[in-house]
């Protein structure tokens, strides 16, 4: 089996071409939306390196890569998930170099992405990259998933790769950065836009109703806002917050009409424990209280899911988590750790739909960097998790 030793001196041997791919991943712009060259440099090298990826679409120009590496025997399968996209640049803030610069500078490479996730997809392709060219052949398979789309739900992207069947495995890692630590639980969310309506007219007489679109919007948001006040709780072990908050009412285009439609948008945010249904239950029973309470006005709604993702939990006690902390202390001769926070990753819905454990285990500062304008990845923790993600593997098929 392959040792830490031999695998940190084949990352050293590959420096240059893995700091080079990084940066030309870096330079590429990839807001989300817009991901469809940087799928094409994954595709492209992914397909230098003989994986035969292949490009999946449920929405055209925003693709989702899929490669998988078999080995010559019978075992596990390994599955990678991580996403391309990023971001949008801070607006009048271009930081130190500009949002894709891929600048080398003060030990780090400088860039939209390179953090929040491109360091984790590019040293999670290389460490696979470079077991192959070891002539490691895994005991099972790798797959690998770089996906569009996470920063909003990911609805085109792992979620439709679930929906397709594309993502099955018995374990795997999204390399999200997590400051070296085996991220195990994390918050979870989703978005509901509601609609009311009603006969418009004009506003210098009564409303044909007694009650306009805009009306019921307003009262439907102050019953959730109540709603929100009673959900609202800190998780302590995680350290973040249950809440549900009307972040979005709009309504009417002209003064002296009565609106005709009303919307309101609700973010919630859940804790391990609770579920996605039962809070799209408890938003629902509000809003049909008040369409009971209101026998003589019509307030039905429409009921809009924008996005959603549950909770991610991962048992501390599965031997993925366990070949993490492993790899870790093998390659740095340092321990590392368990831990959970708030944030989200597709990881969540990986478990709970593919049903394999899935944390999160990266390099680079999960809080403070994601959405700063100067972005940076020290360069010593992306190829530490090279080395990392080789011993992993080497581990988990070996």
């Amino acid at each position: 089996m392959l040792t830490a030793q031999q695998i940190s001196a084949m990352v050293e041997e590959n420096r240059q071409e893995a700091l080079a791919f990084f940066t030309q991943c870096v330079r590429t712009p990839s807001v989300t939306g817009d991901e469809a060259a940087m799928g094409e440099v994954l595709r492209g090298f992914l397909a230098q390196q003989g994986f035969a990826p292949q490009v999946v679409e449920k929405q055209p120009g925003r693709p989702n890569i899929v490669a998988e590496w078999k080995g010559e025997k019978p075992g596990p399968r390994f599955v990678w998930n991580g996403h391309m996209d990023v971001f949008p640049p801070v607006k009048g803030k271009p930081g130190l170099y500009g949002p894709w610069a891929g600048k080398l500078a003060d030990g780090c490479l400088y860039g939209r992405g390179s953090v929040d996730m491109k360091g984790g997809v590019c040293a999670a392709i290389m460490a696979t990259a470079l077991l192959k060219r070891m002539g490691f052949s895994p005991a099972g398979s790798v797959l690998m998933t770089w996906v569009s789309d996470e920063e909003n739900t990911g609805e085109l992207g792992t979620k439709y790769l679930l929906e397709q069947g594309l993502i099955q495995g018995d374990f795997g890692i999204d390399p999200e950065p997590t400051r070296g630590r085996v991220l195990v639980s994390h918050c979870g969310g989703l978005n509901v836009k509601v609609t009311y309506r009603s006969p418009s007219g004009h506003s210098s007489i009564p409303h044909p109703d007694g009650v306009d679109a805009l009306e019921k919007t307003v009262n439907a948001a102050a019953a959730l806002m109540q709603l929100g006040r009673r959900v609202s709780h800190f998780d302590e072990e995680l350290g973040a917050w249950s809440k549900l908050s009307v972040t979005m009412v709009e309504s009417g285009n002209t003064v002296n009409m009565y609106p005709s439609e009303g919307h309101l948008v609700i973010d919630r945010r859940l804790v391990p424990g609770e579920t996605l249904e039962e809070c799209h239950s408890q938003i629902r029973q509000v809003l049909d209280e008040l369409r009971a309470s209101h026998p003589q006005q019509d307030y039905s709604y429409e009921y809009e899911v924008l996005g959603e993702y549950p909770c991610l939990v991962v048992d501390e006690a599965a031997p993925i988590v366990r070949m993490c902390l492993e790899a870790y202390r093998e390659v740095t001769g340092r321990e590392t750790s368990v831990y959970r926070r708030g944030g989200a990753s597709d990881a969540s819905d990986i478990v709970e739909k593919a049903g394999l454990p899935m944390p999160n285990f990266g390099a680079g500062d999960d809080l403070k960097e994601c959405t700063h304008e100067n972005e940076k990845m020290p360069v010593e923790d992306y190829l530490t998790f090279i080395k990392v993600y080789m011993c992993l593997m080497v581990k988990a098929l070996s």
